[in-house]
């Protein structure tokens, strides 16, 4: 599923690229890959394994619409084709929000064809997908080679849906952009779909709703200042500032500061010794949004990045940190936990001097 980013303002998205082994998805991505510009995509990553490979990147596409005042990551990977990587293309299609089907063209690959599209339609189903009404494009691949099959008939034998098609030659280029703008296409009109739509209420006459991601740093924050558990903050501010309580002979950076501040840094750093690195970082890109949210000076159209530009935060390191709030919980490390921590102490430290 795509996964906002309330720090970049992005969602990222993922669209996978499925087939028989040896049908032309890497090459398909690799030849995306050579066509993007360096500063739109992340590194490639190849994984190689015995007869086949499986490689992924993520990218910004230039000439894609803003889902609701966010921009666009899109992340593409490759399955490995061989009937014995099952396990490998369940987890990699896990979470997917579009496929490129790509299918081989020569009559030889007939049966591999159909047999790749049986497991993808029996993956998906697995992980509870509505195959009828997700995102699948089909590209019809190695149309460069003599004697290949008609497309009439693979559309016929494969194209049950109906879903966009294309032609491609994958080693020359040819057709490949063209099928991976319609996926995205797809891809958004179905997030749009399943996004709230409901208009924001407006506030105080001259200043307007905030819409997109500047509506959910303000419900991020709305959370953060109005509750913690099942007690309302506003109950216990007119009590002492909560005691920093760490483990036996433990040290915190949580010392350096009272109250809410502390509490929002020692959570981190139990969450890290518990091994929940994945908790420690939403719980760190959380106390962030609210931090940067109350900073003085800047108004509430100021991007996250701006914010911390004026906070004093390197613009590299915050990018690194911003590209981590888009990680699937269970894909999280201890050095990505570490790291968001180091950030929100270092942003912490920063603002107790403005």
């Amino acid at each position: 599923m795509s996964l906002i980013n309330p720090l970049a303002r992005e969602i990222s998205a993922k669209i996978v690229y499925y087939g028989p082994g040896l049908s032309g998805k890497t090459t398909s991505l690799k030849h995306i890959y050579s066509v993007v510009k360096p500063q739109r995509r992340g590194e490639l990553v190849t994984l190689a394994t015995e007869g086949d490979r499986t490689i992924f990147f993520d990218f910004l596409p230039l000439h894609v619409k803003e889902v609701q005042g966010m921009g666009v990551r899109l992340q593409l990977y490759t399955v490995p084709g061989q009937v014995f990587y099952e396990a490998t293309r369940k987890l990699v299609l896990s979470g997917a929000d579009g496929v490129v089907f790509v299918a081989d063209s020569r009559p030889g690959a007939r049966e591999e064809n159909f047999e790749s599209l049986a497991n993808l339609r029996s993956n998906l189903e697995e992980n509870d997908v509505d195959v009828e009404a997700f995102p699948i494009v089909f590209q019809y691949n190695k149309r460069d080679l003599p004697g290949t099959m008609p497309v009439s008939t693979m559309s016929a034998e494969l194209n049950w849906l109906g879903a966009p098609e294309f032609e491609t030659a994958a080693t020359a280029g040819r057709g490949v952009l063209p099928a991976l703008k319609e996926a995205s296409k797809l891809v958004i009109r179905s997030i749009l779909a399943r996004m709230p739509q409901k208009p924001l209420p407006r506030r105080a006459k001259g200043r307007s709703a905030p819409e997109g991601i500047e509506a959910e740093l303000a419900r991020v924050s709305a959370e953060l200042k109005t509750t913690s558990g099942d007690i309302a903050i506003s109950e216990v501010e007119s009590q002492p500032p909560p005691a920093v309580h760490l483990p036996k002979g433990a040290r915190s950076f949580a010392t350096l500061w009272e109250g809410a501040d502390a509490i929002a840094v020692l959570e981190v750093e139990n969450a890290i010794r518990k091994g929940e690195h994945g908790r420690a970082l939403d719980l760190a890109v959380r106390a962030m949004v609210e931090l940067l949210d109350a900073l003085p000076g800047t108004g509430e159209s100021a991007s996250p990045m701006s914010k911390a530009a004026l906070l004093g935060l390197d613009g590299r390191e915050f990018l690194r940190f911003c590209r981590l709030a888009s990680l699937h919980p269970g894909s999280t490390t201890d050095k990505d936990a570490l790291f968001a921590l180091y950030m929100l102490v270092a942003a912490r430290l920063k603002a107790s001097q403005i």
